[in-house]
């Protein structure tokens, strides 16, 4: 039935990308193809309800902050006034140029001492909750036949220039390696959520303040590190497979950059069906792992609206890292919009990429958050991705819309590795078609065509 199907289509010249995605996704007899990206058009939402709230699902690590010294603070001083706060270190990562320390406080007196050690500028250059976030995304029927948001995103017509090859820094559950979308493309990872491999790379990433200090300590750390090649929940692995699974291997599907890479960090954990949640430490400690994996580009899909790790008010340690991988180590960050359904009101941050959601009609996703922090759209309702079994499934979230985008990005940097990284979200810029011209607040800049991209890189 499947062979007669091919035959059938192959006749149908306009449709002869989707009959080379269906070579590699199987899809059903009954399939229509996708539309191409010229025949996609955003459309800016009707039904939004801009008074919309929702009960923040916040929870933190109870009696301890997280806290990053001045670097020109004395060492003695610091000591000494988190002494006054009665103040426990229970771990540190970094160096003295950027170090974060784990403080429990005394107990019941968070606020407190909170608001205490936040006005104390002189030593503390940042001071924040260990707050506790789930993966952006909502499993769906694993029957979904087809991939319409490669077409969309005229991904075999980018495929002709390039299939990409840049690293991809997943911070997730792990990644499953051993599956065939997967198999040779994922290395051996850090695993960043266990208690044990956070003491360990506190202690190792602590030793001093020499430049590389961090990063030498780092690589020790993950070499002592099971690596995150496994994955029980799940999710990790629909980010991974999205991004960068295979093509043309008679498997599941394929991601926007199938030649590109993964290295997996695992930030959160727990069986399939259960929310996977990462705290701000987790994260922290997966990003100076980051530092010496040979990666540009991080995808993370967690957060929520306003309280989400986007907002750098709430999470300003873990903002002094994203901002050294932005501005020294010229990486690049995309995060997830979150599913809410709500306009989420935070500044909009220059050193990372917030992403929304559509769905196949060009329309925001109905589950997708908007507002000044988006900065770029894409596919993220009905995309097929391979699960931990290897098998197919559809899911929707904006955890899988921004994947694809950093997928986007990794085609540019495979094609010109030495672009800043500004020019690469210029590039995403300028290759964007959207609903109005310029920014809006649904799409940003709107959804990257990856041919218009690769062409730009080169």
């Amino acid at each position: 039935m499947f062979s007669a199907m091919m035959n059938k289509v192959s006749r149908e010249r306009n449709r002869i990308f989707a009959v080379a995605m269906s070579l590699a996704l199987g899809l059903s007899s009954t399939v229509q193809a996708p539309a191409l990206s010229a025949e996609l058009t955003l459309k800016n939402p009707t039904r939004i309800q801009p008074n919309r709230r929702v009960q923040p699902r916040v929870t933190w690590q109870p009696d301890v902050l997280l806290v990053m010294p001045d670097a020109g603070a004395d060492k003695d001083d610091i000591k000494e006034a988190l002494e006054e706060v009665h103040g426990t270190v229970i771990a540190t990562i970094g160096d003295d140029k950027l170090k974060m320390m784990l403080v429990r406080c005394e107990k019941g007196k968070l606020v407190e001492t909170e608001t205490k050690l936040t006005k104390d500028k002189k030593h503390f250059a940042a001071v924040g909750r260990n707050y506790r976030f789930a993966a952006h995304s909502v499993p769906n029927d694993p029957n979904f036949p087809g991939s319409w948001h490669l077409t969309a995103m005229n991904c075999p017509k980018a495929w002709d220039k390039g299939t990409g090859g840049a690293k991809i820094a997943v911070l997730d559950t792990g990644c499953q390696a051993s599956i065939p979308d997967l198999a040779g493309k994922v290395e051996k990872g850090f695993d960043a959520n266990t208690a044990a491999a956070k003491i360990l790379g506190g202690v190792l990433m602590a030793t001093g303040s020499l430049p590389g200090a961090t990063d030498i300590a780092g690589a020790i750390a993950a070499a002592a590190s099971s690596g995150a090649k496994t994955d029980t929940h799940g999710h990790g692995t629909w980010v991974a497979s999205s991004a960068v699974a295979a093509m043309n291997n008679g498997q599941v599907t394929a991601g926007i950059a199938p030649s590109s890479t993964v290295y997996p960090i695992r930030i959160a954990n727990g069986a399939p069906g259960e929310s996977a949640m990462a705290d701000d430490f987790s994260i922290a400690c997966a990003m100076f792992k980051v530092f010496t994996s040979g990666a540009r580009i991080v995808n993370l899909s967690y957060g929520g609206p306003y309280y989400g790790f986007h907002n750098a008010a709430l999470h300003a340690p873990l903002h002094k890292i994203f901002k050294e991988f932005y501005y020294v180590r010229q990486g690049l960050i995309f995060l997830s919009a979150g599913n809410d359904s709500v306009m989420d009101a935070t500044p909009n941050m220059p050193y990372f990429n917030m992403i929304s959601a559509i769905d196949s009609s060009g329309s925001l996703a109905d589950f997708s958050n908007y507002g000044p922090i988006i900065d770029f759209t894409a596919p993220g309702k009905g995309i097929h991705v391979s699960g931990i079994d290897g098998v197919d499934a559809s899911v929707n979230g904006t955890s899988f819309s921004c994947p694809i985008v950093a997928g986007v990005a990794a085609l540019i940097l495979s094609k010109n590795p030495a672009l800043p990284n500004v020019a690469v979200e210029a590039i995403l810029k300028a290759s964007c078609k959207n609903s109005t011209p310029g920014w809006n607040p649904y799409y940003g800049w709107g959804m990257p065509d990856c041919k218009k991209a690769i062409d730009m890189a080169l």
